[in-house]
């Protein structure tokens, strides 16, 4: 397919050619606009004219196109849609004159790249990334539907420079976003988190019971082991499903509460709850426990997003969600409820993103988890 002309309401998209090459130098040439391009700044314009030669418009692999700004009829940027054989995507790529920044037409002209690839090419997967140090560009992607979906490196063609970046994915289905794997076994420093075994239910029968612990969680207290026996069965059978997730915290030989995925979506979010016998609280194992939990949800299965909530007579729990990096994202009234004493309690709503995450985890505990 030749490159075709494009329009949205301020631009137009068009094929690129040689007369173009003093407006595209213009901005290649500057560092502000190249610092963070795979392309290493144009020193003189016949590099620039090099380029502009070597494309080919009737590829059906690469298609480049030039911002043409309609008030002005100024060429003011260039992008394109370009397929990579080793991901089986289409890429999109985009730069602009330093003073066209800050107009929303690097938005305008991905969003119509975009959406050619998705009804011209039959796209069914699109990438692009950012430069970590250029966010501003990563606000482009998201506006243009894109997700983060990994951290990464990319170079410029010359070697002369190496980016860390974040890599972003749309795909036509979801089907690049979760990977299940079920509950593996997770080790911390403390804790071994691990599928629950029938075995276990006597130490489950000891939290299980406990009123304290279950105060505001919606089992009433086992009454007797038969109660756990029946549970430790129940979450036993459940480990064997590769879309099931709940951990037995496993403390000095010990299992001393759970860790589970209450629900999820199958692809998008996974919902949070936990709970750990009184005599280990606030001794940082629940977020010990989450930590590797979340790395593992987000970095091994692929969720997008973990959302958890606590009643709000229960601010303790709310704590572990915050020392996570989550952030408050409603209350919800009567929410909860429970038979007996304890009636309805409101809940507290607590999410984090993926990208949310690994950013909060390099700024916070500054390490990088190469995991992702």
């Amino acid at each position: 397919m030749y490159t075709p002309i494009l329009e949205t309401e301020r631009l137009i998209l068009r094929p690129l050619c040689v007369e173009d090459a003093p407006a595209v130098f213009a901005w290649a040439s500057d560092e502000r606009v190249a610092k963070y391009m795979t392309y290493p700044k144009h020193e003189t314009i016949d590099t620039t004219l090099e380029w502009l030669r070597s494309i080919d418009h009737s590829s059906d692999a690469d298609y480049d196109f030039g911002f043409v700004e309609k008030v002005s009829g100024e060429l003011i940027g260039s992008g394109g849609v370009y397929w990579e054989t080793d991901r089986q995507q289409w890429r999109v790529g985009y730069n602009l004159r330093h003073q066209s920044w800050g107009k929303g037409y690097a938005t305008e002209a991905a969003q119509e790249m975009i959406r050619f690839a998705k009804t011209e090419l039959n796209a069914v997967k699109i990438g692009s990334c950012h430069a970590v140090k250029n966010p501003n560009s990563g606000r482009v992607l998201r506006n243009c539907g894109l997700v983060f979906h990994h951290y990464s490196t990319y170079q410029k063609f010359d070697g002369s420079a190496t980016f860390r970046c974040k890599e972003y994915l749309w795909t036509k289905n979801g089907e690049e976003l979760t990977h299940h794997k079920g509950t593996v076994t997770l080790k911390t420093e403390r804790l071994t988190l691990r599928k629950f075994k029938k075995s276990d239910y006597k130490d489950i029968f000891t939290w299980a019971s406990n009123p304290k612990v279950n105060r505001y969680v919606s089992y009433l207290p086992h009454k007797e082991l038969a109660d756990s026996e029946k549970i430790a069965g129940l979450w036993a059978d459940e480990a064997k499903q590769m879309d099931s997730y709940n951990w037995a915290i496993e403390y000095e030989g010990r299992v001393i509460g759970n860790i589970d995925v209450v629900r999820h979506d199958n692809l998008w979010e996974a919902v949070m709850g936990w709970q750990i016998d009184a005599p280990f609280w606030n001794r940082g194992i629940m977020t010990e426990a989450a930590t590797a939990v979340f790395d593992f949800l987000f970095c091994e299965v692929g969720f997008h997003r973990i959302s958890a909530g606590h009643d709000t007579r229960n601010p303790a729990s709310g704590k572990v969600m915050e020392k996570l990096g989550m952030k408050k994202e409603g209350l919800f009234p009567q929410y909860y409820y429970k038979k007996g004493a304890r009636g309805t309690g409101d809940a507290q709503k607590y999410g984090i993103l993926k990208e949310e995450w690994l950013d909060w985890k390099e700024t916070e505990q500054e390490r990088f988890y190469e995991l992702c």
